[in-house]
């Protein structure tokens, strides 16, 4: 069953993003930031639920755009599935699900995110139709003080 994540979902979010993130430091999942990402209209936090384990997730966001009049366009981020559930179609339904979801609010085209050493789920995208030669993500992460302001390198 796939299904909107609830506040307690946090700790299953947290071992999935390890999961997805093995070297990243600080992953901390907050009930309260779940409801409100439940409660931003164009955010879309996913859950595969199966026999009550949450297996693997998706973040759906809609983004505003002023190329296509109203339309939006849509990104795909943090989709993970636990090891063992891989190959058994759960990811395609959470990714074929988030395109449904993308296109019943008019979205345009849809964009996902994927570390660029995860070659396997490259194959998987490719095979669900995503096109990884159009374009290129750049990411840059970003440090901030205790007053929100982004802090420079020689600081």
């Amino acid at each position: 069953m796939i299904r909107e994540a609830a506040a307690k979902d946090a700790s299953s979010l947290e071992v999935l993003y390890r999961i997805l993130l093995p070297d990243r430091e600080g992953i901390k999942v907050l009930p309260d930031r779940i409801g409100q990402i439940a409660a931003n209209p164009g955010s879309f936090l996913y859950i595969y639920e199966k026999d009550g384990e949450a297996v693997a997730t998706a973040h759906l966001h809609l983004c505003m755009d002023a190329l296509c009049g109203d339309r939006p366009f849509a990104v795909i981020e943090r989709v993970v599935t636990l090891p063992q559930h891989r190959g058994q179609g759960v990811g395609e339904a959470l990714m074929r699900h988030a395109e449904a979801v993308a296109c019943a609010h008019g979205a345009q085209k849809i964009m996902l995110s994927s570390n660029a050493r995860r070659t396997d789920a490259h194959r998987f995208y490719e095979r669900l139709g995503y096109d990884g030669d159009r374009s290129r993500l750049f990411t840059k992460m970003l440090k901030l003080t205790n007053d929100g302001q982004e802090l420079k390198d020689n600081q």
